[in-house]
């Protein structure tokens, strides 16, 4: 009987199939590949010179058979390389030797550097060829030659890694070797200070040869001598060897220096190793090397000084090195200006300037404004003049020496000048126009701070502040009108308060006909004279007045002049109500008719019906009243009120 399986031992039997696959596919140790040979990695040089040589007597001459017995001959090197690996420090007894040492430091910092670069390059190979291999099958003709490039690339990861540990021992041991031979070596400080300076004599020297020589070289160019450029450019490579030659022996002479200030625990070693450590970094020597020197000259300060004071003096010489490497940087030019190089510390250095002479400006102008307040000499005019001129006079010197700072030369102002002249043609006529307009008034003084004028018919006030391209008027709603200085020197103004505070006011009032011009004039000055208003103005050549000025369709005219001094003049409104409420009160007093507009109505025709009306009115309110006649062609003059019905 056949017996059918059921779904679920199906499901189950193609899950681990599929998995078996799957895992024989990526899994690299169930893969169908070859497998990396551990045994050949643990061979010794005596096994691989023994496989070199059967190797050798094969007479196979093809390219795969050569590289492996290449490979073979690196494999027996680096076997035997691993175990000589060490680096013996023996302690100097003279200069030469101490030297001796600091120059084999700065070549093993080199090769460490130069290790670990190898280090990542054969793990990265590494990763290659074992992908390489575990693709290829066993019985593959050069896979013998994949497993003894990998287990070359092993070996000499391991001597990468020993030659490296070797290399940081020896640095380690460094430091105290060198602080401990201190203590037999001779160092004059003077003579080492006297070779500094004939280091520094000599570079200076070469600078200048290489300055020349480019400069000769520029002018060849633009000749076109190629023959004699390519000569100068030969002379430039050596005087450039040369000059590299100088700064590593100032390197030298800079190490013995230290060395000399660490024996005679002077702390003026602190600053020489920040010296050190910058001239090593112009040599573009590489980070590594210039932080292995940072170490070797901690430590040895350490050593000698102890860790508290070392660590204090190295903060305090970072913060040195990072205020001079800042200067350096923001003091490298960005751009030039007519051939003189602009940096970013002179343009900042030349806005510090620009703003010290608003400063000085504002406080100038502050301090003149307060010492005029207690002078009773000094008008407030006069006080603005002072302040303003000064104050512009301090930021144009500020502007200029701001320019100066920047490297700007100040004779190369006809060319602004002859700039600004065309921005004056094409649009700045305006900005001129008010700033010599500003200038001309506050010499002329034709207006002034504090005077009362009259722009137009809409426009009266005080003068509050008198700037160099505007006025601002502070009108009597207290609201301020800023008026360009032009329009005062082009329009007509009427300056309330020029010469003094005295201005004639006409107060315009009416009597009704009948009344007495004389006696109206009378009761109008008795009540002037005795009104209790002490802005009035009297003297013999200006007192109050009244005089007749028409006779009018209802009343006689008359106007009432009267001189005021002081502030009030700047009311002309409320002066004018208080003397015309003073002039009703006199009159109204007197008993003289103050008159109001009346009309005559004159009838020349009318119907029936509305005459009727009216002479039942006139029957009712005035029996003896005579009869309108309705065809009259004359006229009645009548003061009366006319009817609500007409």
């Amino acid at each position: 009987m056949h017996v059918q399986p059921n779904r679920p031992a199906k499901l189950a039997a193609v899950f681990f199939i599929t998995a078996v696959i799957l895992t024989g596919l990526f899994t690299p140790g169930m893969a169908l590949g070859a497998k990396i040979d551990e045994q050949l990695l643990k061979w010794d040089a005596a096994y691989y010179k023994k496989l070199a040589d059967r190797l050798n007597g094969s007479n196979a001459t093809s390219d795969e058979f050569l590289l492996q017995k290449t490979l073979l001959q690196r494999l027996i090197y680096f076997s035997t390389k691993k175990a000589e690996e060490k680096i013996d420090i023996s302690l100097p007894v003279n200069q030469d030797q101490y030297l001796d040492l600091v120059s084999n430091f700065v070549s093993w910092s080199q090769s460490r550097t130069e290790l670990l670069a190898k280090i990542k390059e054969t793990r990265d190979n590494l990763k290659v060829l074992q992908r390489q291999i575990e693709l290829l099958p066993d019985t593959a003709p050069n896979i013998l030659t994949l497993q003894l490039q990998y287990a070359f690339y092993k070996k000499s990861l391991e001597v990468y890694h020993a030659r490296f540990f070797a290399l940081s021992k020896a640095m380690e041991q460094t430091p105290k070797v060198l602080v401990d031979a201190l203590k037999n070596i001779s160092l004059d400080h003077s003579k080492l200070r006297k070779a500094l300076d004939r280091n520094k004599a000599s570079l200076d020297k070469v600078d200048d040869q290489i300055q020349a020589v480019r400069i000769e070289g520029e002018r060849l160019s633009l000749l076109q001598k190629n023959d004699r450029l390519s000569r100068l450019k030969t002379a430039v490579k050596k005087l450039q060897d040369q000059r590299q030659q100088l700064v590593k022996e100032r390197l030298k002479i800079l190490f013995l220096k230290f060395s000399s200030e660490l024996k005679a625990k002077n702390k003026d070693a602190f600053k020489t190793g920040s010296q050190i450590l910058e001239l090593a970094s112009s040599l573009n020597s590489g980070s590594e090397l210039n932080n292995d020197l940072a170490q070797l000259l901690n430590t040895m300060e350490s050593l000698v000084f102890g860790k508290a004071s070392t660590f204090n003096a190295q903060t305090l010489q970072e913060i040195r090195l990072l205020a001079v490497r800042f200067y350096r940087t923001i003091n490298a030019p960005i751009f030039s200006i007519d051939g003189t190089p602009v940096s970013i510390f002179k343009l900042m250095l030349a806005f510090l300037v620009f703003v010290l002479g608003f400063i000085v400006g504002s406080i100038y102008k502050s301090n003149i404004n307060r010492i005029s307040l207690a002078s009773r000499t000094l008008t407030p005019a006069t006080r603005t003049l002072l302040a303003n001129l000064g104050y512009y006079a301090i930021v144009f010197v500020g502007f200029l020496v701001g320019l100066r700072v920047v490297g700007i030369d100040l004779s190369s102002f006809a060319l602004v000048a002859g700039a600004l002249t065309v921005g004056i043609g094409f649009g700045l006529q305006n900005i001129v126009a008010n700033f010599v307009s500003g200038i001309i008034l506050m010499f002329e003084r034709s207006v002034k701070i504090g005077d009362y004028i009259e722009f137009d018919e809409k426009l009266r006030g005080r003068i509050v502040d008198l700037r160099m391209r505007s006025m601002t008027i502070n009108t009597n709603s207290n609201i301020d009108v800023i008026v360009p200085n032009q329009d005062f020197i082009q329009n007509r103004v009427i300056n309330w308060t020029m010469k003094d505070d005295i201005r004639r006011f006409d107060i315009p009032f009416g009597v009704a006909y009948g009344a007495d011009p004389a006696h109206v004039a009378e009761v109008v000055l008795e009540a002037v004279k005795s009104c209790d208003y002490q802005n009035l103005y009297t003297t013999p050549t200006r007192k109050a007045k009244v005089i007749m000025t028409g006779m009018g369709d209802s009343s006689l005219d008359f106007s009432l002049r009267i001189w005021i001094k002081g502030r009030d003049i700047m009311r002309p409104n409320r002066v004018k109500s208080r003397f015309l409420v003073l002039v009703y009160k006199a009159l109204y007093e007197a008993g003289i008719e103050i008159p109001f507009p009346q009309r005559d109505i004159h009838l020349r025709s009318i119907e029936k019906e509305i005459l009727l009306s009216m002479s039942k009115v006139k029957t009712v309110g005035d029996e003896e009243a005579p009869a309108v006649n309705a065809n009259s062609a004359g006229h009645e003059d009548s003061r009366r009120s006319v009817p609500a019905e007409i």
